[in-house]
């Protein structure tokens, strides 16, 4: 009889240990999702800026290979096909802003987009681009303009 009941007393310890060690792995188990997880968001936050900064790489080489583009007040602007050369210029400048901030959408890269945007305020806010030139950009770069517009030339730097 006391052997029954210390049996009885041991199969309810053991059941008591197997459940604190199955909640114990489901914590660990918990645990290790959650870790694996915030890597991966972490890896994608990094490969998603890399992808931001090589795409304004690319912008900034084409501003260094074409000053006269990249700051119009430079001058050589005076004909027709440097005009083109300009619109296509600018027009590359707002997608590379547009992809840029559908990748990573920061204040950062908006200040710094706000500050590549800043020479070409004139073009940008007139009305032949109101026309011609804004219906092609997206919500977020037409806010950019518009943040360009109502500052005005204190946004240069």
């Amino acid at each position: 009889m006391v052997l029954i009941v210390l049996a009885q007393g041991l199969n309810q310890t053991a059941n008591i240990v197997k459940g604190f060690a199955l909640a114990i792995g489901v914590v660990v188990a918990i645990g290790f999702v959650w870790m694996w997880w915030a890597n991966r968001v972490r890896e994608q936050r990094t490969t998603l800026a890399a992808r931001a900064k090589s795409i304004f790489a690319t912008h900034l080489r084409a501003a260094i290979q074409h000053p006269e583009l990249a700051e119009p007040l430079l001058g050589g602007l005076d004909n027709s096909v440097e005009l083109v050369r300009y619109k296509q210029f600018v027009a590359n400048l707002l997608a590379t802003a547009d992809e840029i901030l559908l990748i990573e959408p920061s204040p950062v890269w908006r200040v710094t987009l706000l500050r590549q945007l800043s020479p070409h305020a004139s073009y940008l806010t007139s009305e032949e681009f109101r026309i011609g030139g804004l219906a092609d950009c997206t919500l977020e770069v037409a806010r950019l303009i518009e943040q360009l517009r109502a500052e005005g030339p204190a946004v240069r730097i």
